[in-house]
């Protein structure tokens, strides 16, 4: 799906890091905008921040000295909390691409390692192959989060490629691959593409960045993780990224510019009446 790094990435970070792109920055935000898809933020997702943007230094915090976030305290009708949306009858998933907050820049240069415990400490876990694709196609069985036909401009994915310096950065997270980092990010921000959704209100499945999954389908090689849904670009070849879109070339460890995920987890039972 893309050009391979051919310099294994050491795991410097037990948390998220930002990563890179494929081509020129759209213009829609300010470095401070590219400097918050770099960071990874451990607080509670779902509404827009208009605080102080997290900066590069945060990524040197290791997880596990990262407060966790606050279990909700209460769940709307549905059972999934309020950042999530449900997704059939047993599923929960994010909003938007991690952070899932409406209005940020998501999360890139993430490894499958990184998504699992990044989602754990949101008290939700990485979703399965099986419920993106469902989320994705919905009842319809679209093959875009919309409808059947692609629609230009709809989404993120028509972004020019530009090839990557794979040297630099593989120096992450040196000065000089954050630099490069945000010469080539072009992520939007989530919801910013306003009809990228699906109908249950899921938002930039398709395009924007690539995100992990646990496999759950038959694919050439074991690993226990996809990458699916493609990316700004497209997919590698050209292609339009779909519903069914996946890349299993990976293993858990691998981290590159555009790779993402979002989170699931499974629907509150619902309260015994008494």
């Amino acid at each position: 799906m893309r050009v391979v790094l051919r310099v294994v990435l050491p795991v410097l970070l037990a948390v998220p890091v930002l990563g890179v792109s494929r081509a020129d920055a759209d213009g829609t935000g300010d470095e401070e905008d590219i400097d918050s898809a770099l960071a990874a933020d451990d607080d509670e997702a779902g509404e827009a921040d208009e605080g102080e943007d997290a900066a590069f230094d945060d990524l040197a915090v290791p997880l596990q000295q990262r407060q966790q976030a606050p279990k909700p305290k209460r769940l709307p009708r549905g059972g999934c909390p309020r950042d999530m949306v449900r997704s059939g009858d047993k599923t929960c998933m994010d909003r938007f691409e991690a952070p899932n907050r409406q209005g940020k820049r998501p999360l890139v240069m993430q490894s499958a390692s990184d998504a699992e415990d990044w989602c754990e400490a949101h008290h939700k876990r990485l979703c399965s192959e099986d419920e993106w694709i469902a989320a994705c196609e919905t009842d319809q069985k679209n093959a875009y989060p919309y409808g059947t036909e692609h629609e230009d401009g709809r989404c993120n994915d028509d972004k020019v490629w530009r090839s990557v310096n794979e040297m630099t950065l593989a120096k992450w997270p040196a000065d000089e691959a954050k630099d490069h980092t945000k010469e080539l990010y072009q992520a939007t921000a989530s919801g910013s593409k306003r009809s990228c959704r699906t109908k249950r209100g899921i938002y930039d499945l398709t395009g924007n960045v690539e995100e992990w999954v646990t496999k759950s389908r038959s694919h050439a090689n074991g690993y226990a993780h996809i990458l699916i849904g493609c990316y700004w670009s497209g997919c590698y070849g050209g292609g339009k990224p779909t519903c069914h879109s996946t890349n299993a070339a990976h293993g858990p460890e691998f981290r590159f510019y555009e790779t993402g995920f979002r989170c699931c987890k499974d629907p509150a039972a619902p309260a015994r009446r008494r």
